[in-house]
């Protein structure tokens, strides 16, 4: 539980917990908490560690690299442009690796700030406002046979194409799929946003 009394920076599992409360699945609330960082809404920091990479390193046979301390920032902000290989929402921790120079960066006991996430998501006991009442009213459970990853592609499409003038259909398969991956916290290929697309489909059609 998050209240006005608990402390400035609140780590990432307990906001998790707290928004997955609030939300029809577990993706849902990984998706409403990756949104709001990407949107500026939601304020998170870590403890940095970088594993710089030795390219260059050359080892004899049966010889280990030798060990090297990483190197630690112990509060870094978590930018909204940041793009994440790996998020464990259960454990506040994330990874990222650099494309050029192959380092690893390892973001621990990740927090996110107390104020921006009652600004979110309001404490249970507050009233409800109408368009969230609405919105839950018109939530639609995920069908039989659907995995949580397809179901929140499915999702995601329905609100880009409530959002864009055009719909969906100034997209192509490519855009579609990297509009997505910006929205989820990791890439969807191809396969997936076709078989989301099936099933958002198959579900006009029983309308």
């Amino acid at each position: 539980m998050i209240t006005a009394a608990s402390a400035e920076w609140v780590l990432l599992s307990v906001i998790y917990h707290y928004v997955l409360a609030r939300s029809p699945s577990p993706e849902a609330a990984k998706i409403a908490i990756s949104e709001a960082r990407r949107n500026g809404q939601l304020r998170l920091r870590a403890e940095l560690r970088e594993h710089r990479a030795r390219p260059h390193l050359i080892l004899e046979p049966g010889k280990l690299p030798p060990k090297i301390r990483p190197k630690r920032k112990p509060d870094q902000p978590i930018l909204a442009s940041d793009n994440f290989s790996t998020w464990d929402w259960e454990r506040s921790y994330a990874t990222m690796r650099d494309a050029s120079t192959k380092s690893l960066f390892e973001y621990m006991e990740i927090v996110g700030n107390r104020d921006d996430v009652l600004k979110l998501w309001p404490p249970a006991e507050t009233t409800v406002r109408p368009e969230r009442a609405e919105a839950a009213e018109t939530a639609i459970a995920k069908p039989a046979g659907v995995s949580p990853l397809v179901w929140a592609v499915v999702v995601t499409l329905d609100n880009i194409e409530k959002e864009t003038p055009t719909g969906l259909a100034g997209f192509t398969q490519n855009t579609l799929s990297e509009a997505v991956s910006a929205r989820l916290p990791r890439k969807v290929s191809l396969r997936t946003l076709q078989k989301a697309v099936a099933v958002r489909r198959e579900r006009s059609g029983r309308r």
